[in-house]
């Protein structure tokens, strides 16, 4: 009798451990699939103007852009971090020297960190990345998804 419950109670842990594990027994799978199926729509902004925006109302431009898809064109590579983490993009105004956009690169994806390993110092690129956060010190805090040289 006791070795009954010992079977169950031992069958019943397997089972909630392997629930647990995989979120549901297949729920993480069937959100990952729908996930890759859905293309993101990346709204079209100009550096320029992001920085503009966020040096004259860093919140008004958070309520704009932050937790938003965006593809930003027009940034010059400033700085690449030497380990990958991130680098960042000026715009061509002058006036706004201390804002930037830091892309901060994925560790999990080889891909992207090739592609930053082949962009330079002052090159124009194109980026596209969910912002995460926006400040009137700093700028912008992209999470990078893809990007391509500027021809």
């Amino acid at each position: 009798m006791m070795s009954k419950v010992w079977k169950i109670l031992t069958g019943l842990f397997v089972l909630i451990s392997c629930m647990a594990v995989l979120g549901g027994c297949g729920d993480s799978s069937d959100k990952k699939s729908n996930e890759a199926a859905t293309p993101k729509t990346y709204a079209e902004a100009d550096i320029n103007i992001l920085i503009s925006e966020a040096k004259e109302n860093a919140a008004a431009a958070g309520k704009n852009y932050k937790d938003k898809d965006v593809k930003i064109v027009g940034g010059i590579v400033n700085n690449i971090d030497s380990d990958l983490k991130y680098f960042t993009l000026d715009g061509t105004d002058k006036n706004f020297s201390m804002l930037h956009v830091s892309c901060q690169i994925d560790k999990q994806n080889k891909e992207l960190q090739d592609a930053v390993l082949n962009i330079k110092k002052g090159q124009s690129v194109i980026v596209y990345g969910h912002i995460k956060d926006v400040g009137d010190i700093m700028g912008y805090t992209l999470k990078l998804d893809k990007i391509e040289v500027n021809n």
